[in-house]
């Protein structure tokens, strides 16, 4: 019998005041949580053992990371998808640019993106705007193809992977609409999976637990929610910020749900009134843990 699920301590890990917090994940191999800052251009890492905060200057806007088997990192930013290095805390990263969509155009860039298990890097686009449905979903394989999986949609979130690799769920958050892709099925290559109101906020970014849940941030929702594989909605997590927008489980035996959040168009009033947006946060669950991220096999 699967054992209750449930959220019992929830925590400030780091006021980092971002602007727009987003694409975390867990390093087993660094025992320590990346995200980004995609407005502030930013890359961040925090050491729970140690608490210790480390921040790196990007050259340009990057939504997503990851680590790469050959060393160093893979991310797409505002010019494409791109290897690069981390130096010591504060200097700026150099950006080796691999791959650019043929859809691609200069008011758009990457937003959210995770390794597959199969050691491929998932990413989608939109317009920087938020104007335009003109954003896709992208494979990039470890031999360096780069594919079109899914599009247009709005605002290009996600994507999270079963622990099997059988199951992608991703996101088209303006429409509030979570898909899944599944690996064995014969048919459509993409089909919702769930739809939400406008009183849940919108889906943004997700990860999974190790039975296959699907746990998701909500924009203007001011909590987590975890879904079921059928789709069954199990529990919601409560926070003290509007913005969620990426969570990631992590720490040592990866029971603690890390979430980012943002702070970006919020007003003088709401600001005031959630002095914690931006910040990151550290969740104990109860009956879920985390399985160790993927990295990128090129």
């Amino acid at each position: 019998m699967t054992a209750p699920v449930g959220c019992c301590e929830l925590r400030c890990a780091w006021q980092a005041n971002s602007l727009l917090g987003e694409g975390a994940w867990w390093s087993v191999a660094d025992e320590a949580l990346y995200w980004v800052d995609i407005k502030s251009c930013a890359i961040l890492r925090y050491h729970p053992s140690r608490d210790t905060k480390h921040q790196w200057p990007s050259p340009e806007q990057v939504g997503c990371f990851v680590a790469r088997a050959q060393g160093g990192f893979v991310g797409g930013f505002r010019s494409g998808l791109c290897t690069f290095s981390l130096g010591k805390p504060g200097e700026p990263i150099l950006l080796h640019t691999i791959a650019r969509p043929a859809e691609y155009t200069e008011t758009d860039r990457f937003n959210d993106g995770k390794c597959h298990p199969d050691g491929s890097f998932w990413a989608g686009t939109m317009d920087d705007a938020e104007c335009e449905a003109r954003g896709h979903f992208y494979r990039l394989s470890v031999n360096g193809r780069l594919d079109c999986l899914s599009g247009p949609h709005r605002i290009c979130n996600g994507p999270a992977f079963s622990p099997d690799g059988r199951f992608a769920y991703l996101t088209d958050s303006a429409q509030r609409m979570v898909y899944r892709m599944d690996r064995d099925h014969s048919g459509q290559p993409i089909e919702p999976f769930a739809t939400f109101a406008e009183s849940d906020g919108y889906p943004d970014g997700m990860t999974t637990d190790s039975e296959g849940r699907l746990w998701i941030a909500f924009w203007d929702g001011w909590k987590i929610m975890c879904l079921m594989p059928s789709g069954e909605r199990l529990i919601e997590i409560s926070l003290p910020v509007s913005r969620p927008t990426s969570c990631a489980f992590g720490g040592t035996d990866l029971s603690t749900l890390f979430i980012t959040s943002a702070r970006i168009g919020l007003g003088p009033v709401e600001v005031a009134s959630q002095p914690l947006a931006g910040a990151l946060f550290a969740c104990t669950v109860i009956g879920a843990r985390g399985w160790p991220t993927p990295i990128f096999g090129g």
